[in-house]
């Protein structure tokens, strides 16, 4: 069983070190395939696929709102795919986010719990697999999060612009 909460999860290694053994070649390289990210192709899994759409159109709303702060133009920058529900809200919130780790936070609990309306009425099959893997990712990310690491690097990528952004003016 996988939480949201929990602090030492599996290693995707792990993960198919016990479990890939029992899996047939296509459901394993259908898992493997299993991305938080979409994939360009069609996924051979209807479960995947809702996924991929449902990522796509949260990003794809976020990509709006960001090109519409910018006062760009976001279209160029839109994924076709098929458009799921109930993302718009869930990018409003992500946008707003008070800093970078909120918006990733935010972004990981939504991805989790979209998994979680996906999963039901799955017990072990494909589809109970997929999602696990997913959370699983979900996790490592998590767990790849480190204020201090983020602070010191936007520090840094913030001295960057701002010297350069001197440079310019005195120039």
């Amino acid at each position: 069983m996988l939480s949201y909460d929990m602090e030492n999860p599996m290693s995707e290694e792990e993960f198919f070190d016990s479990y890939g053994q029992i899996l047939t070649e296509k459901d394993y390289n259908t898992v493997k395939n299993s991305k938080l990210i979409p994939v360009e192709e069609k996924p051979a899994n209807k479960a995947l696929e809702k996924w991929n759409n449902w990522e796509r159109t949260l990003r794809n709303e976020l990509v709006k709102m960001r090109a519409s702060k910018k006062a760009q133009d976001g279209e160029k920058y839109i994924v076709d795919g098929e458009f799921e529900t109930a993302t718009l809200e869930i990018a409003r919130e992500i946008f707003q986010a008070s800093s970078p780790l909120d918006a990733e936070l935010i972004l990981n609990k939504a991805r989790w719990d979209y998994l979680e309306e996906i999963e039901v009425g799955h017990y072990f099959d494909i589809v109970k697999v997929i999602v696990y893997f997913l959370k699983l990712q979900i996790l490592q990310r998590k767990l790849q999060i480190n204020k201090e690491k983020g602070k010191t690097a936007f520090s840094e990528i913030y001295t960057v612009i701002h010297d350069k952004n001197s440079t310019q003016e005195n120039s």
